[in-house]
């Protein structure tokens, strides 16, 4: 006889989940399903985002051609505090919420379009 579930045995229990573990399980769940329906629901916007789940967090990476794409992805995001911005070198990294669920907007090439736009950080400006 073999017993595919160690649980299924005689005098063994399976443990009740915690109710964080539960919690982090919902979170993911609506996480993947913000980064299943992204293409559809961004198709407005200015090129389509890469969009991935991990960790109940949702993951956007796109790639504006110009500030005025950055500002409509922010904007149709909800995004208004430039302090929640954090710049890499090579991208602008921004969190923030979406329909209840953690996520994070990350803008490939912003840093270089806000240097050619206004010069470079820490750059005299008269």
């Amino acid at each position: 006889m073999t017993i595919l579930d160690p649980f299924a045995a005689p005098g063994r229990n399976r443990p009740t989940p915690s109710p964080a573990a539960v919690a982090l399980a919902v979170q993911c769940r609506k996480a993947k399903a913000i980064a299943d329906t992204a293409p559809r629901r961004f198709e407005s916007l200015p090129a389509a985002p890469e969009a991935s789940a991990a960790g109940g967090e949702v993951q956007f990476v796109v790639r504006p051609r110009c500030l005025s794409d950055w500002v409509r992805w922010t904007t149709e995001l909800g995004i208004r505090d430039v302090r929640r911005m954090t710049n890499t070198g090579v991208a602008t990294v921004v969190r923030f919420e979406l329909d209840g669920v953690r996520a994070r907007l990350v803008g490939m090439g912003v840093p270089a379009l806000l240097a050619e736009t206004y010069g470079p950080k820490g750059a005299h400006h008269a």
